[in-house]
């Protein structure tokens, strides 16, 4: 009797811990951090861990989840701290400059988008944000570069921010050079606000109203 509640005791951690990962994860990073893939994502389920650069695959590889540990293979398991329901840690041995280090990697879980907005009529918007000091205009579709650099450059595009989406969870994309450079899921967008998620600082969530 003993045995079997130690069973049904493990399976119940595990299930447990497989589901609160269970979904995909936006790789959090400051400034001009440099990740391969660029955007990294990550999906997450009980028996397989995969590799997106935004929503192009990368790779896929089997894992097993057991309590908080992610384990890849005989060789490497990655530990994973919850700093809350949508944010967590993944602590990982690799190398660093050649030298061993236990990597730290930040991400935050993506979700629906809460809005009632059609993407032709979100990209009809614009907003301000004021996050740490720092401010910013969100502005869809319009080239923000300078006329003469471009010119200068030999470019069609320079600077551009732009409406994507995966599953249900909009993004606004800053594209350099007509490259996806960053992106930051949406939270919520009305035609009052919109709030993003995703930063590497808190607060973790960047509220913009919107511009007249």
């Amino acid at each position: 009797m003993k045995n079997l509640t130690l069973i049904i005791f493990y399976l119940i951690v595990f299930s447990i811990s497989a589901q609160e990962l269970d979904g995909k994860w936006l790789m959090t990073k400051e400034g001009d951090t440099y990740t391969i893939p660029e955007n990294l994502i990550l999906e997450i389920n009980s028996n397989s861990l995969k590799y997106f650069s935004f929503d192009e695959l990368q790779s896929s590889i089997p894992i097993k989840i057991e309590h908080n540990n992610i384990i890849i293979n005989q060789n490497q398991t990655d530990f994973v701290e919850f700093i809350n329901d949508d944010r967590i840690i993944i602590k990982s041995e690799g190398k660093v400059s050649e030298k061993d280090s236990l990597i730290i990697t930040e991400y935050v879980r993506l979700k629906e988008t809460k809005t009632k907005l059609s993407a032709k009529e979100i990209q009809n918007l614009s907003f301000k944000f004021n996050w740490n000091d720092e401010k910013f205009k969100l502005v869809f579709n319009k080239e923000l570069g300078s006329p003469q650099v471009m010119k200068m450059m030999e470019k069609d595009e320079l600077t551009k921010i732009r409406l994507d989406k995966i599953d249900s969870t909009y993004f606004i994309s800053i594209f350099q050079f007509g490259k996806r450079e960053t992106i930051i899921p949406i939270k919520e967008v009305s035609n009052d606000k919109m709030i993003l998620y995703g930063t590497a600082k808190k607060p973790y969530e960047i509220v913009g109203k919107k511009i007249d």
